[in-house]
């Protein structure tokens, strides 16, 4: 039951799935998914064909505390609007399309709750990944980020409960994947674009041996968890 679970939090990493959100027909996605949070006929708000913008996103402020799962492929907003996620109870998986600063993220480190994380368009920094190492229960964590350095995964291998990592075109290095030797609870790592020799990887392996790394998209070589997709 718990490989299941974490299995589907992967899929939404992934593709943004969350089998719980409808596909709103209506002309907002973004008000019909609020109005069936408020009315508890749903927990998640998934909106990926239209921009959510500044006023509209100011209506999870009301009524929406049950909200578990966030979804959204376009924003436009301040990052001063995200303050108003660490006042939601449960929310547990966020998903953000756009760019993703060290501002945002600040406010993003204050949800609690949440699990899983997936920004794929961030532009945060190493002090953005500084903000975000207080989260005590975030389990899955993929990002996108030009301007995270090898220094940045110090901060990462201080998340108490991680257990899945997927860098996308993070220019780390060798030098980066040294600060999570001592993650002894990461279960799976993949590494997309990003500039470790197998060496480096090598070395890794060496201090987590059961680990399940993947190098852009493939499997290693006598890889044992390979068929647990």
């Amino acid at each position: 039951m718990q490989r299941q679970r974490l299995f589907l939090m992967v899929l939404f990493l992934v593709s943004g799935c969350d089998g719980d959100a409808p596909s709103a027909k209506t002309a907002s996605q973004w008000e019909e998914q609020l109005r069936q949070v408020r009315s508890g006929k749903q927990k998640s708000i998934r909106v990926t064909n239209e921009v959510v913008t500044n006023e509209q996103w100011q209506g999870l402020a009301d009524g929406v505390a049950s909200l578990e799962t966030l979804d959204v492929e376009r924003l436009e907003i301040d990052d001063g609007s995200y303050e108003i996620l660490p006042h939601l109870p449960l929310l547990r998986q966020v998903r953000i399309g756009s760019e993703v600063d060290d501002a945002a993220l600040e406010h993003l480190s204050n949800v609690a709750p949440l699990h899983v994380m997936n920004l794929p368009q961030g532009t945060f920094t190493d002090e953005g990944l500084r903000s975000l190492s207080t989260l005590p229960q975030l389990e899955l964590l993929r990002f996108h980020s030009p301007h995270v350095t090898d220094d940045g995964l110090s901060h990462i291998a201080r998340l108490p409960s991680l257990r899945f990592l997927h860098l996308i075109r993070v220019p780390i290095t060798d030098a980066g994947l040294k600060h999570l030797e001592g993650l002894d609870q990461l279960e799976s790592l993949y590494l997309d674009g990003c500039d470790c020799t197998d060496d480096g990887i090598l070395q890794l392996l060496e201090a987590l041996p059961d680990l399940h790394l993947h190098r852009d998209q493939l499997h290693l070589e006598d890889d044992p968890h390979a068929h647990e997709h």
